[in-house]
Order: C-alpha cells, then sequence, then structure tokens
C-alpha cells in the first residue's frame, strides 16, 4: 500500500473512532427547568453535583466574610486612593467635565477590614442597635461602605 494513502487514511480512522467515542461518554450536568423549559446546566467537570457552598459550613455571607477574612489574612482587600486635586475642564460644545487627579492605591488587609467591620459593629451596638434591626446605608461606594455592609449582612 501507498505511503501517501496511508498518511490520509490513518487521521481520518483516528479521528472518526474519537468523536464516536466522545458521543457514548456520559454528559456531566444537570437536567433543569429553564423559563418553563427544560434546558441541560453544565457544571464544572470536577464536580458530580452543584455547589453549594465554597467552604462547608458556610452559609450566609457573614460567614463566607469571616471565613475569608481568615482564610486570607494579609491578603489585599480593599484599595482606596488619595485624591490629589480636581479640575473642571470645558469642551468646545459647552459641557464641563471633572477631571479627578488620583494618588496611588493604599491597600486595607483581610485582617485590617475584619477589624474595621468590628469596630463599627461595636460602635453601632453601643450607639443601642439591636440585631435584626434594619440599617440604612447612604455612602458613595467605598471601603467604609463595604465596611458598612459587612456589618449589616452580619446583624441581619
Amino acid at each position: 500500500m501507498n505511503p501517501y494513502f496511508v498518511g490520509l487514511l490513518v487521521p481520518i480512522a483516528v479521528s472518526l473512532l474519537l468523536q464516536k467515542r466522545r458521543k457514548v461518554e456520559k454528559k456531566r450536568g444537570v437536567p433543569v427547568d429553564v423559563g418553563g423549559e427544560p434546558g441541560y446546566a453544565i457544571r464544572n467537570h470536577r464536580f458530580e453535583r452543584p455547589v453549594e457552598t465554597h467552604w462547608e459550613g458556610v452559609n450566609t455571607l457573614a460567614e463566607l466574610f469571616e471565613h475569608a477574612c481568615k482564610e486570607y489574612l494579609y491578603m489585599p482587600l480593599l484599595g482606596t486612593r488619595k485624591l490629589i486635586s480636581r479640575e473642571i475642564e470645558s469642551s468646545p460644545d459647552g459641557r464641563s467635565f471633572e477631571k479627578l487627579h488620583l494618588g496611588e492605591y493604599e491597600w486595607k488587609c483581610y485582617a485590617e477590614a475584619f477589624k474595621s467591620v468590628c469596630n463599627f459593629s461595636s460602635g453601632l451596638v453601643n450607639l443601642g442597635r439591636q440585631d435584626n434591626e434594619r440599617v440604612a446605608i447612604f455612602a458613595e461606594t467605598q471601603a467604609e461602605w463595604q465596611i458598612a455592609l459587612q456589618h449589616a449582612s452580619d446583624k441581619t
């Protein structure tokens, strides 16, 4: 047989066998209801069932935050930048834009953030806040807002 034909037929035969084998393999995933119609959710190949929680025994946002703070103690979590200056620039069409000049990032690690959440919680408890009372947080999205949010998720 001519080597040219062997070189042509062997890859074709191998690819046909592999395609047939892939079709026979069990599909991984979970049948789900998608808007009233049947569907199929594909999961990570390492897990047979849907993952409900990343860490065993962690079921709430507060528990998740506390566990992450213990796990990643000195890793950076919240980054902020100081405002150096603010400029107002006008465009030819009359619109004005605010241009901010910001400094370098200053990072707060998980341990520092957890301590801040505990201090914030302690302060609100000393002011008379009870468990299961609602908290309204009015602030720009920033590190302090995130700390207040963690307190709120811990106490409600």
